[in-house]
This record gives C-alpha cells, structure tokens and sequence, in this order.
C-alpha cells in the first residue's frame, strides 16, 4: 500500500476548491478595495463625466488573460476591469432610441483594427453626390449607377452576428449609435489592445461593479 503525505512548509499558501491560494485571493481582494477608494475620489471630482480614469498601477499589470469590460447604459460610461478591480472609466456612445443596444453578457467575437460597416453608410449617385447620409443597406435602395461606402469603424471589436460591437465613433454625452458602443480613439485603442476574441463584454442599465458594496453579514 502507498501513503501519500501532503507536507506543508511554513509560509505556503493552501488553495481553495478553486485554485486559488488563500493569500493570493486576500491580495485580489484587498487591490479591488483600494481601486475602488481611487476610483470614487475620481467620481468626487468635477466634471469627471468629460474625462476618462485610468489606475496606472492597474493598468501596468492588465493582460487580454485578466481584464473585462463592463458598459453601463444609464451612465453612457465603460468600465475596464482588471482581476475584477476597476481600472478605467471612461465615455462611451450606445445606441440611441431607435436603435438601442442590447443589454446582455457576451464575448469579443472578433477585431479588425480598419472596418467599415456593411449595414451603415453614405449612398452616393452617379455623379458622387452624397444623396443618403445615414443610409441602412437593409432599407435604402442605392440609385443606379451610385455605390455604398460603409462607416468607418476603426479598432472594431464585434459582439454580436448582428452587427453590434466596439469601436471608435462620436462620443458626445449621450446615446448617438445605431446599437454600437462608441469609443473615444484613444481609448478604443487601448481596449483593443488589452483584449481578446473571447473577453467578457457586459452591457446593462448599471454596472455590477458600480453597485454599491453589500455589507458583510
């Protein structure tokens, strides 16, 4: 018969059902409290909605393997999360009523750093005069001899087979999409960096990480 012994050295860490050492779960925790205490002195700030937060120390440690992006509707902002702390909040454009973005739980499905739309654009006639602005291929019938030219979407992260993703656009305040979440350049940039095919996206009335704290039983 074969014993095992499992021996403990003094300062090792045990591990959970998850994996996960204890100390390695208190340092988790502990970095998304003292997240969470910069990043609410940021929203004590004027005019924090015109601006974008970034936790550097965060931010150096972020990896498309540890981040996750949350979209709060009612706020128009995004939140980057890294090991579940907040490391960015910045503005975001969805889409406007008659073109709402859906909330849900999703995945980057994929990323094209230069994309144009194939369902929204610009029709132009003949003579390549511009005769629909805001065209819709599934609606708008393009004139004879005229052309689509699709919206440029540039760091495009797609979340949905629909049409409905990231990327760079006009962000002024307010929802101004056709379904898409708008990023600022700068910020679309980063993001595209920072993730994956595969990166969780959840989009909602309000950010689960915004929630105020549950209080301990």
């Amino acid at each position: 018969m074969v014993v095992t012994v499992a021996i403990l050295l003094p300062g090792c860490a045990t591990t959970g059902g998850g994996g996960v050492s204890r100390s390695e779960r208190k340092r988790i925790a502990a970095q998304k409290e003292q997240a969470a205490v910069e990043h609410s002195l940021y929203r004590s700030l004027a005019n924090w909605k015109k601006t974008t937060h970034r936790n550097e120390a965060l931010m150096a440690k972020a990896t498309p393997e540890n981040v996750a992006i949350e979209i709060s509707l009612d706020e128009q902002r995004g939140i980057l999360l890294v090991e579940g702390a907040v490391a960015m909040d910045f503005p975001v454009a969805t889409g406007k009523k008659s073109h709402p973005t859906p909330p849900g739980h999703y995945t980057i499905l994929s990323k094209s750093e230069k994309y144009s739309s194939n369902l929204y654009g610009k029709i132009y006639d003949v003579t390549g005069v511009v005769v629909n602005p805001d065209a819709d291929t599934r609606t708008d019938v393009v004139p004879e001899g005229g052309w689509f030219v699709g919206s440029s979407m540039p760091y495009w992260m797609r979340l949905t087979n629909t049409g409905v993703g990231m990327h760079v656009g006009y962000v002024p305040g307010r929802p101004a999409s056709h379904g898409c979440i708008r990023l600022k350049n700068s910020t679309a940039k980063e993001l595209f960096a920072l993730t994956k095919v595969g990166t969780p996206v959840t989009i909602a009335p309000q950010a689960a990480s915004l929630a105020p704290a549950k209080p301990k039983p």
